[in-house]
Parts: structure tokens; C-alpha cells; sequence
């Protein structure tokens, strides 16, 4: 085969005129940098540092530009040319940007009420979960494994956050660890920490010292079940008025009185 051959054509003067006088025009390349704009300004730094809380595309995204791509083929499956169909591609990618970019700022313009009161929550650190978890077995532990970039858990922290306020006692403790930064952490409690994980945040509690209950759960099939971080969910789901109320009840009597009178005035 003659490879030289080949490529001959590229490097005729009339073929790189006609390529600059379709392509090296204004209307598109400033169309295909609109195009990547959100991209590139979400994922390089120090653009991304100035605009945005992470770096990193979220899992909705990529779905999103997986999404994209499959409209772009259909779409472009009868075009006459390749400008035609860049144009196209580019048009439904504008649409895609102006999308993400209003997500993103209608979080900061118009964010959700959140719970800004206090919390009674212990951040861990690698191993020490582990051994704070298994030093007493009276406590039970309510624990978050998060990702500090993970939009999922961003959104569960002040929920998490009232729950701890309204339920923490002696012997019922909450704790969150950021398993991104430890992931012998993330692997020893069979959590994924990538960017396309569904099991960020997981919710695990510890009672004497052993899992009780998770979510998401993890199916017979080794799939994860969606699971929606609400508080009424999670104060249903992981029982935790009758846990409240159970250790509670094996509290010394000073102490419970303690508990009632806080919770009285939360």
C-alpha cells in the first residue's frame, strides 16, 4: 500500500485553500469554541478554580454529553457536507452549554434553603474510623461517606447536618469521613469513588459495632439501587427514631433528661 500516497492530497495547494475557505472562517471556529466552552472552563485550571466549587464534570453531565453525541449522529446521518455538519453539531452543542451554564448558575443566584443551624457531627480520618467505630460497641454510629466534589453530597450535608442536631445523643453519634482522599477507606467499605460512582454519599449505620443498614443498598445482583437522600427518607429508612429511642432508653437517667431538655429546645 502506498501510504505516501495517501496522504498526498493534504498537502495539495488547492486542497488546503478550499479546507481554509470552508473551515478558517470566523462563523466557525468561534461556533466550535462556544461549542466547548463549558467544558474546557469546568475542567481547566485555574478557570475552573475561579468559577466553579470542583473541576470535575459531575455524572449527570457526562450523561449529558453521552446524550449529545447520540443526537449529533442522527441528526447529522443525512448532511451534504462537512461544514453542514459541524454547524449542526455545534448548534446542538450551544443549546447543551447554555443548559449547564444556567444549572450552575442558578445554584449561585437562586440556591436552595438549607439548614444553617448547628451539627453534631465528627469529621474522621482514615484509619481512625475503624477503631472509633469498634472502641465502643454501646455507640451507635451514623456515618457519611462522602466526596467533597461529588454534587450528591454536597446537597446531603445540610441534611445530614439537622439530623444530627435533632437526634445525637451519648450513645448515638454521627460521623462523616471523605473517602476521595482515603480510598483504602472507600475499599475497605466496598464503596467507588469514581466520577462515575452512583454510591456517592453512602449512609451506613454502625450498631455495636457492626453494619446494620446502608443506602444505597447493593442489589443480589452486585447493582446499586437508586436511593434519594431526603430527610424523611433517611429518618425512615435507617429507623432512626426507633435507634433514638432505644439508646435513649439505656441512658443513664441524668443524661436522658439531658437529651429530652435539648431536643426540646432544637
Amino acid at each position: 500500500m502506498d501510504v505516501v500516497g495517501l496522504f498526498r492530497p493534504l498537502f495539495n495547494v488547492k486542497y488546503i485553500k478550499e479546507v481554509s475557505k470552508t473551515y478558517l472562517i470566523p462563523h466557525i471556529y468561534v461556533n466550535i469554541i462556544l461549542s466547548v466552552s463549558y467544558f474546557l472552563l469546568k475542567t481547566v485550571s485555574p478557570f475552573c478554580d475561579i468559577l466553579f466549587t470542583d473541576c470535575s464534570l459531575a455524572l449527570q453531565q457526562w450523561e449529558w454529553l453521552t446524550f449529545l453525541g447520540c443526537v449529533i449522529v442522527l441528526k447529522n446521518r443525512k448532511q451534504a457536507s462537512s461544514a453542514e455538519y459541524v454547524s449542526v453539531a455545534c448548534m446542538f452543542a450551544k443549546a447543551l452549554n447554555l443548559i449547564m451554564f444556567y444549572q450552575n448558575m442558578h445554584f449561585v443566584f437562586l440556591p436552595r434553603p438549607v439548614y444553617k443551624g448547628p451539627e453534631f457531627v465528627t469529621y474522621f480520618r482514615g484509619p481512625h474510623l475503624k477503631n472509633e467505630i469498634a472502641r465502643d460497641k454501646r455507640v451507635t454510629w451514623v456515618i457519611c461517606f462522602y466526596a467533597a466534589w461529588s454534587p450528591p453530597c454536597v446537597t446531603l450535608a445540610p441534611v445530614f447536618s439537622e439530623i444530627s442536631a435533632e437526634y445525637h445523643l451519648e450513645n448515638l453519634q454521627f460521623g462523616k469521613i471523605d473517602i476521595s482522599k482515603f480510598p483504602e477507606v472507600a475499599e475497605e467499605y466496598r464503596i467507588s469513588t469514581s466520577s462515575f460512582s452512583k454510591q456517592l454519599p453512602t449512609v451506613v449505620v454502625f450498631q455495636e459495632g457492626k453494619e446494620k443498614t446502608r443506602r444505597p443498598a447493593i442489589s443480589a445482583k452486585g447493582t446499586v439501587v437508586k436511593y434519594s437522600f431526603t430527610k424523611q427518607n433517611i429518618i425512615k429508612d435507617f429507623e432512626i427514631n426507633e435507634i433514638y429511642n432505644q439508646c435513649r432508653k439505656s441512658l443513664p437517667k441524668q443524661k436522658k433528661t439531658t437529651s429530652e431538655a435539648e431536643k426540646k429546645e432544637q
